[in-house]
């Protein structure tokens, strides 16, 4: 899975940034006000940073349980996937804030309801990123101790499974007539 790539997310603040400067540029010359999210969407993004940061702690703390009782990797990748997203979503909120405040700034000085608006939800869009980036850390897998390619714990084959990691094909070159069933092999009934 793909982490979160931080030049994408300065790309997509720089680009939400434009879009709200133009944005606020086109409503100012309507008679419209800014184009601002209000202090109620400070509790919806306080409400899933909460979310993202409990699901991450979650993860985290599961690490540190044996095997055995360890959750299901899928809720991990879930939790890794809603983290990546709270932090691209966080950075478009903060871009298209801070594109709209630029133009405030210029126009009602600081100090203004719509500024201070705009201030709380570039910052709270920032800490939605801090917190998914945060996350994800706490949702890498820590390596394993031991030196084999296996698929079970420490490298070993799991049990009643063959051994998939023989040669470069996975088991398919000079396998003897074994059947190995690895990652992208289907099995079939006979």
């Amino acid at each position: 899975m793909n982490t979160i790539r931080p030049l994408w997310l300065l790309i997509i603040l720089g680009a939400a940034g434009v879009l709200g400067w133009c944005a606020t540029l086109i409503t100012a010359g309507a008679g419209l006000s800014a184009p601002v999210l209000g202090l109620p969407s400070v509790i919806t993004l306080a409400a899933v940073g909460l979310i993202v940061l409990v699901l991450g702690l979650r993860v985290r703390r599961d690490q540190d349980r044996p095997a055995g009782a360890r959750m299901d990797p899928l809720a991990a990748a879930r939790t890794l996937v809603l983290a990546q997203a709270g932090a691209y979503a966080g950075s478009l909120i903060a871009g298209w804030h801070a594109g709209v405040l630029v133009h405030l700034l210029g126009a009602t000085g600081p100090g203004s309801r719509t500024t201070n608006d705009a201030w709380v939800m570039v910052i709270a869009g920032l800490v939605l990123v801090i917190l998914g980036y945060v996350v994800e850390q706490f949702c890498r897998i820590p390596p394993e101790d031991g030196t084999g390619g296996g698929n079970g714990v420490n490298g070993t084959p799991r049990q009643g499974m063959p051994r998939t990691d023989q040669g470069p094909a996975y088991g398919r070159e000079g396998d003897h007539g074994h059947e190995h069933y690895g990652p992208h092999t289907r099995r079939t009934r006979s």
